[in-house]
């Protein structure tokens, strides 16, 4: 077993090394339905940049409705296997090999962006340069979807007892890392994970006009559930 609590890049190779039969996030997986539900705003054969584009599912699904698709992924073989899938169905993919805060496009480029159980993969200070280097590339008015796990959550009760104990890191205020984690499993807890409550998400976005935000997952009446995710449609301002 190897332990990749400090490398994120070799620990998504690991994890990538399943390719197309990850569950979850295979090329041609079924996308998520916020994404379905948000391709209907982007103008037609828009320009579309996938942030951690992975094996490429959501790539693969836009590229499909017509939009023009670029990604960026932390790993060399999202990257290739993005590029392969998207050959495959006859879709033009412009990748880069990146971070998501350190994109290689001139301003300006993009109708709209996604970033799907990805951007959450850094510290607050990684997600706020993350999101202006997203609004650099935006058009004016060009749109932004992303989701980012919620703090109302059984989920995040657990991270906060982890942590009590002992057995895991915050490494700073609501930002937890799994440093014992193993990647024999298509784990990905050697990560840092983010979590927001809506204040703290309403003041990431704050260079963004918000379209909606909402859970991914309702809320019971008996208490928190187990695992949510806000997600957000937002603009960049058309006037700056």
């Amino acid at each position: 077993m190897v332990k990749m609590h400090k490398s994120g890049q070799l620990g998504w190779e690991l994890i990538w090394r399943h390719g197309d039969s990850h569950p979850r996030y295979g090329s041609f997986a079924a996308p998520d339905a916020s994404v379905v539900e948000w391709a209907e705003t982007i103008p037609t054969q828009g320009a579309v940049l996938d942030l951690g584009c992975g094996l490429g599912r959501h790539t693969v699904y836009l590229g499909e409705r017509g939009f023009r698709m670029a990604g960026v992924d932390i790993a060399p073989s999202g990257i290739r296997q993005t590029q392969q899938a998207c050959a495959a169905r006859r879709i033009a993919f412009a990748g880069h090999l990146c971070q998501m805060s350190e994109l290689a496009w001139a301003d300006e480029t993009f109708d709209a962006a996604l970033s799907i159980a990805t951007i959450h993969h850094q510290l607050r200070q990684g997600i706020i340069r993350t999101l202006a280097e997203v609004r650099r590339v935006l058009k004016p008015g060009g749109l932004l979807l992303l989701d980012i796990p919620c703090t109302d959550t059984a989920e995040y009760k657990l991270m906060r007892s982890e942590v009590a104990a002992g057995r895991i890191s915050e490494v700073e205020r609501n930002t937890f890392v799994d440093e014992r984690a193993d990647l024999d499993d298509m784990d990905d807890s050697f990560l840092p994970h983010h979590y927001c409550d809506e204040i703290g998400l309403r003041d990431l976005l704050r260079p963004f006009e918000i379209i909606w935000l909402r859970t991914s997952l309702n809320m019971s009446k008996e208490g928190p559930a187990r695992r949510a995710k806000w997600v957000a449609s937002a603009r960049r301002p058309c006037c700056d």
